[in-house]
């Protein structure tokens, strides 16, 4: 019998995730999947796109594409502070060949993490692509939101930024094999991380995945707060420097580049944060805007992050 969309999502989803976690009472092969928290409990869910030659380079293999996209999607949870309990998977691919590949790479991803698929689809499309909805669970009232920083705090960055586009840069060049070009392959939700951060009592927090400027000033927007950022503060900028030959590309990577998916965050300066966890990279303030400042000195910087209809 040849393979269709059902024998497909049998063959390739069904069971092939984390393990089953008692948030789900019903999954794969059911119209819907059901689910029941525990009382003081919160749902967090998000939905997050990745579409070939727009998230991925053509030239990526499609396994190693879902498994980022997945990795994407389970990033919003640790930005929220969330434990990740379950995962569904839309999959738009252009034959039954690269609905193979992508699930392998959902698999694998959900398989790292320990995270249950519950549910999902495929269809024919023009184009690769996946769809990934992501659920996870907090106690209630303890989200970490991006409009809860206030001008006393400090800036914090949990992980990197910036390698993840340098990577890209040299994959698009045709540097298959460069230094950074590893990067781009990995995708890391923090969600130990966030989960700490949540439990420490942080309470505003995003992901870096459109630059951290861009990003900063999301969250400095929503807060109703100014921001001053030490671009020199972020982990490896020298060796960042020293890698690229010179700050100015460095400078641009740290600044603009996404999908390193670190954790911008703010605490109260009384609060002390392990140096293992993260590095304070600035202050907030009263008033509106982001400064970026490199060795003390403010910065010009007209160029956004990433947008997708500029």
């Amino acid at each position: 019998m040849s393979d269709n969309e059902f024998s497909l999502i049998d063959k390739h989803f069904k069971g092939k995730g984390g393990h089953s976690h008692p948030f789900t009472r019903l999954a794969i092969g059911d119209d819907a999947s059901v689910h029941g928290l525990k009382d003081g409990m919160e749902l967090v869910v998000s939905t997050d796109s990745s579409v070939e030659n727009v998230h991925w380079p053509h030239d990526m293999s499609l396994d190693l594409a879902a498994d980022r996209s997945v990795c994407a999607a389970l990033s919003d949870l640790a930005a929220m502070g969330a434990e990740a309990i379950a995962v569904w998977v839309n999959v738009m691919a252009k034959d039954k060949h690269a609905v193979k590949a992508m699930a392998k790479g959902v698999s694998r991803s959900l398989r790292r993490y320990n995270v249950e698929l519950v549910g999902g689809d495929t269809c024919r499309s023009a184009t690769n692509a996946l769809s990934v909805t992501v659920a996870g669970q907090l106690p209630a009232g303890t989200a970490m939101c991006r409009n809860t920083a206030l001008a006393d705090d400090n800036v914090w960055l949990a992980g990197r930024v910036g390698f993840h586009a340098l990577g890209l840069k040299q994959w698009m060049s045709g540097d298959k094999h460069g230094e950074f070009v590893h990067h781009i392959n990995e995708i890391t939700p923090r969600l130990a991380a966030g989960v700490h951060l949540r439990e420490m009592g942080v309470r505003c927090c995003l992901d870096v995945s459109d630059g951290l400027l861009q990003d900063a000033r999301h969250l400095a927007d929503a807060s109703g707060v100014g921001m001053d950022i030490e671009v020199t503060q972020v982990p490896e900028w020298l060796h960042l420097c020293h890698q690229v030959a010179g700050c100015e590309p460095a400078f641009e990577a740290v600044v603009h580049g996404g999908e390193d998916y670190a954790l911008l965050f703010t605490a109260p300066a009384s609060m002390v944060i392990p140096n293992a966890l993260a590095v304070k990279i600035g202050t907030c303030r009263a008033g509106t805007g982001v400064h970026l400042y490199r060795d003390g000195v403010l910065c010009s910087v007209k160029k956004q992050g990433y947008l997708h209809f500029e």
